[in-house]
């Protein structure tokens, strides 16, 4: 008797359970995935090793603040290859900036910058904050 309870039971439970909804079609199409993108920062010229040296993640197009291990601490700067790089001299992604892509610069003292042939500008020891993007 006990076994034809729960037989009863087990099938009525079967045949009230509510189907499971198909996704549309476009629901998963609609879901955009951020590209991740990486940038090597030294407190060192020339990404010397023996200094301080982090390799960070984040998304692509958003503005990533330093942290103080490395705001206004950084000597030599670069995206991974894939990637192009916006530093700033200001928290936010904002003020005096440079531009780069793979493999960046070794030696932010010397950056070069528009103007007459051989014009550089002094970023060492003055980054804030980044944003990268994929290429």
């Amino acid at each position: 008797m006990q076994i034809k309870a729960f037989l009863l039971t087990l099938t009525a439970s079967l045949a009230l359970a509510a189907p499971v909804a198909e996704p549309e079609a476009n629901a998963i199409g609609s879901v955009v995935k951020r590209a991740v993108t990486w940038v090597y920062l030294c407190n060192e010229r020339n990404f010397v090793s023996s200094g301080y040296c982090v390799h960070i993640p984040a998304e692509s197009g958003i503005c990533v603040p330093l942290g103080s291990d490395l705001e206004d601490k950084v000597s030599s700067a670069g995206p991974d290859q894939g990637s192009y790089c916006y530093f700033f001299v200001d928290r936010n992604c904002q003020g005096d900036f440079f531009h780069v892509g793979n493999p960046g610069y070794g030696d932010l003292s010397i950056v070069p910058v528009n103007g007459p042939a051989g014009s550089t500008r002094n970023f060492e020891d003055k980054l804030s904050s980044y944003r990268c993007t994929s290429i």
